[in-house]
């Protein structure tokens, strides 16, 4: 049983921790990895995100 929960612990390290940093960033979708965003801003108000990026790219092209 200890390796069952030893795996399912590093699965989580591995899902949480992202670059590694520890800093809670992730990678902006739709950046290309250019830009880093807090995760929790990001998780908390998705739609927002999106509806911004959709408006800047509108007015940009």
């Amino acid at each position: 049983m200890d390796k069952k929960n030893d795996s399912a612990k590093s699965g989580n390290a591995a899902q949480t921790g992202g670059t590694g940093s520890g800093s809670g960033n992730m990678v902006a979708p739709g950046t290309g990895g250019a830009v880093q965003i807090p995760r929790d801003a990001f998780e908390a108000n998705t739609k927002a995100y999106f509806d911004n990026l959709h408006a800047n790219d509108k007015a940009t092209n």
